[in-house]
């Protein structure tokens, strides 16, 4: 195998491992899991009297100003009238940021560093039923029915399609330990991904709050601990459903439609994935050509310079055979002549010393 090619699949590996070190929460979301805790309708439809109330009579909600659309009037109202017992609080942005100031001043430069509205609409929803508890419900979500069945549970959220949860409706007691992760989870997910859509939603968004539920139950929690999640029958299409929903959402932006739009284009969307997988393709095995051409030319240079050196390399073996030769012919001269300081030493035979020479010559240079 070319090294070009090792490489090549080497820093695939190395990428696809990252990408699954990074993903790996979101990918769990692809097992739903959320009946095992579902509100059941024993839960919701039975006689509650029996049962303790454990989340707080507080409903919150939350917008810019008090001057809430006329859209989400009659629901808002109709909260209200089915719960007068309730405490009702509508925070709106001022009231948000003095909160988060007093009493979590460790959050406010990320509450303040948020692009987008919204995302501080989305956490300053889970910072009040951390210190409150009570029911948090979207302004496009307008009551149906009391909530009181959902409030002999320490905690819901709602399911959402395909899988996951949302954020739209939730309950808590104070300090649970769900939404104590939820808060302290936020300043690490403040991120821009680009696409404002994509930003919103896994930053404080349902998606955001999926990935939080998800790490929260890995490794079990006790039964005081454990997130109850209301199913959509319960939610909105059923008989018994507690809230009445309101078309028009309160935040989406023009790439939310766009994103929204591609399930009604799945056989687009799908050509669409194909032709970015076949570029993605045809980029790689660019890389890979450039690879072998960087090889191929440090190549040719290695050979282009192998080639240039051989004179050289004739000229340094010349010169070291000469020496030696001068060598040979020194050794021979002392053997043949006597120093007038060696008058004393013996005189070698002028035969004997020819025979010697004949030897040193007849060596291997």
């Amino acid at each position: 195998m070319k090294t070009e090619l090792k490489i090549l699949i080497w820093a695939h590996i190395a990428l696809v491992l990252f990408l699954c070190y990074e993903t790996f929460d979101l990918m769990t979301l692809l097992y739903d899991d959320t009946f095992k805790d579902s509100l059941l309708d024993s839960d919701l439809n039975s006689d509650i009297s029996s049962r303790p109330q454990l989340i707080p009579k507080i409903i919150h909600q939350t917008y810019k100003t008090n001057d809430i659309p006329e859209i989400w009037q009659d629901g808002q109202k109709k909260c209200q009238e089915l719960h007068p017992d309730y405490k009702y609080i509508m925070w709106t942005d001022e009231m948000a940021r003095n909160f988060i100031s007093e009493e979590y001043p460790w959050f406010l430069k990320t509450f303040d560093s948020y692009k987008y509205n919204i995302e501080r609409a989305d956490s300053i929803r889970y910072f009040v039923l951390n210190h409150f508890g009570g029911i948090y419900i979207d302004l496009d979500d307008g009551c149906a029915r009391r909530l009181d069945p959902l409030l002999s549970v320490p905690a819901f959220v709602r399911k959402t399609t395909p899988s996951g949860i949302s954020n739209d409706v939730m309950g808590s007691v104070p300090r649970h330990p769900f939404f104590i992760k939820t808060i302290k989870s936020l300043e690490s997910y403040n991120r821009n991904w680009l696409v404002p859509y994509i930003t919103i939603m896994y930053s404080t968004g349902p998606l955001f709050l999926s990935v939080i539920w998800k790490q929260y139950k890995r490794w079990g929690v006790p039964e005081s601990g454990v997130v109850r999640i209301l199913q959509p029958a319960d939610y909105k299409s059923g008989p018994n459903a507690f809230f009445n929903i309101t078309e028009g959402s309160s935040w989406h932006l023009g790439d939310a439609k766009f994103i929204k739009s591609l399930a009604d284009h799945i056989g687009t969307a799908v050509i669409g994935g194909f032709l970015i997988a076949i570029a993605i393709l045809s980029v790689e095995f660019a890389i890979y050509l450039s690879l072998v051409a960087l090889a191929n030319s440090r190549a040719m240079k290695k050979c282009i310079s192998f080639i240039k050196d051989i004179p050289s390399r004739f000229s340094r073996d010349s010169e070291i055979d000469e020496n030696k030769v001068n060598n040979h012919i020194y050794k021979i001269a002392l053997l043949k002549r006597r120093n007038r300081k060696d008058s004393n030493l013996p005189v070698v035979h002028i035969d004997v010393a020819d025979d010697i020479e004949k030897q040193i010559m007849n060596q291997p240079m």
